[in-house]
């Protein structure tokens, strides 16, 4: 690996995304406080999809990844960016905890040099700009195009999103686009898709269905990889720019989406179920699944997070509903079990759903 950075903090802490002003002032004063203390602080623009957020902060790591994941933001001393990352560690008597402010854009991470939830709440903060500024709609999954045709695949962290998307790269006219996060916009009837990241934030226990990927793996900075063994850890992670996957020509960065896959995992539910508009829009909203290794502390517990969307920070059910139904308008959907089927026996149904679309 060209490095492997364990965390304290090896996945989300707990949070609250609906603090006052008053109480961002405060923590931003904590935070500014602790940075002051040396000279080591960091901060850098990224650009998501036109958004600017700056992150501040005093861990070498977190710096490191950010840099490394997004596509640059203006440098000039004048531009100001549209939100604010704080993210200070070594604060004495604070536990690891995440912070939101609505008004003024600004995040605060105490105690926590995790990158996965700092790489979420960027997005999250993106989406809380441009679903209401720009009519943009964000959308927690991944992206692939088979014979030109695009397919989503929305679905619980651990149920097979990441897996499946590169099944369909594997075929001839397969291509990647996102792995984790896409921007969607309808325009004169079609649904286009935007990417978000300029390389991917992956799980490295992918190996264990492509095992091909250790060799890329190997290439890359990485994040909780426990002993050298990329598949120890359910949520040990790597940054991995995606034309080293099969070439640039695998890779897109725009796409007319036409199928949505669901992905659950039980031992219940069917295989397959075609869902209409309505169905569709009411499985998203519920956002039912089942913790799985990975995805949190209480593994095999039923939860519910809404549109399977953890990185919203502001939750706006109306706006994110009539989104899908303008999704749904253009694209087929499906309700796909991994519970039930081997991962070749539900990438062939994904495979005939794209090819009927």
């Amino acid at each position: 690996m060209l490095s492997n950075y364990i965390t304290e903090v090896r996945g989300r802490v707990d949070s609250k995304k609906d603090i006052s002003v008053a109480e961002r002032d405060e923590l931003v004063r904590l935070a500014e406080a602790k940075l002051s203390e040396n000279f080591e602080a960091y901060h850098w623009n990224a650009n998501i999809h036109g958004v600017v957020v700056r992150l501040v902060t005093n861990s070498a790591h977190l710096y490191d990844f950010w840099v490394e994941n997004w596509y640059a933001g203006p440098r000039s001393h004048n531009i100001l960016p549209h939100g604010v990352i704080y993210a200070v560690t070594g604060i004495a008597g604070q536990k690891p905890f995440a912070y939101y402010n609505h008004e003024t854009k600004t995040a605060v991470f105490i105690n926590t040099e995790y990158y996965g939830q700092c790489k979420s709440w960027a997005l999250g903060m993106a989406a809380d700009i441009l679903e209401t500024q720009h009519n943009v709609h964000s959308i927690h999954g991944s992206c692939a195009i088979v014979g030109g045709k695009g397919v989503v695949i929305i679905a619980p962290t651990g149920t097979g999103k990441s897996t499946h998307t590169w099944g369909l790269m594997q075929m001839p006219d397969g291509k990647i686009h996102s792995d984790d996060w896409l921007f969607l916009q309808y325009k004169k009837g079609l649904t286009m898709a935007d990417i978000s990241e300029r390389k991917f934030y992956l799980r490295t226990d992918m190996v264990k269905s492509f095992p091909d990927i250790e060799r890329l793996l190997k290439r890359c900075k990485c994040e909780n990889v426990d002993g050298g063994d990329f598949a120890a850890f359910a949520n040990s992670r790597a940054i991995l720019d995606p034309d080293w996957i099969a070439g640039p020509d695998k890779f897109v960065d725009e796409a007319v989406v036409k199928a949505v896959i669901l992905l659950r995992r039980d031992k219940d539910s069917l295989a397959e179920v075609k869902l209409s508009k309505d169905a569709a829009v009411r499985i998203l909203e519920e956002g039912r699944y089942q913790v799985l290794a990975g995805a949190g502390k209480e593994v095999g517990e039923f939860k519910y997070e809404s549109f399977y969307n953890p990185y919203l920070l502001v939750r706006r059910p109306e706006v994110q509903k009539a989104f899908f139904r303008q999704l749904f308008d253009s694209a087929t959907c499906h309700i796909l079990n991994t519970g039930v089927e081997t991962v070749s026996e539900t990438q062939e149904r994904i495979r005939r759903i794209i090819s009927e679309a």
